[in-house]
């Protein structure tokens, strides 16, 4: 069986869309962020080492980043190619959308998160 290790406020939502298409039986673990830093917790390294989130363990695999999950699950479980395109316009967008979150939108709401959490200094200069 599969199973996704869930961080709250992650991209594993993906995951578990995906695997509901698929009508795979999976099951999930969920982690809770440090409410102080937002990090995952030291639990979740022991299934990744850099406590990435989402991952999902299938068949004696791990696997992190949501898009190359998406593909492994693809690959191995769409049988009827019914998920993913095969070629020309449709298979680029398909690609396009796959990566704009981690290539546009991502690094902005990281940063946004950072700064939330990093004190600010009185002086804008230091």
């Amino acid at each position: 069986m599969i199973t996704v290790h869930h961080l709250e406020n992650s991209r594993s939502q993906r995951i578990l869309w995906l695997l509901e298409e698929l009508g795979l039986a999976y099951e999930i673990v969920e982690y809770k962020r440090d409410p102080d830093t937002a990090s995952a917790p030291e639990s979740l390294k022991k299934v990744h080492p850099l406590g990435k989130s989402p991952v999902i363990t299938d068949d004696g695999l791990t696997i992190a980043e949501s898009g190359a999950i998406i593909e492994y699950l693809l690959d191995k479980y769409d049988v009827e190619k019914r998920l993913r395109p095969t070629d020309g316009q449709a298979l680029l967008d398909y690609r396009y959308w796959l990566h704009f979150a981690e290539g546009s939108l991502m690094p902005l709401l990281v940063m946004k998160l950072v700064m939330m959490k990093v004190p600010q200094s009185p002086m804008p200069f230091l």
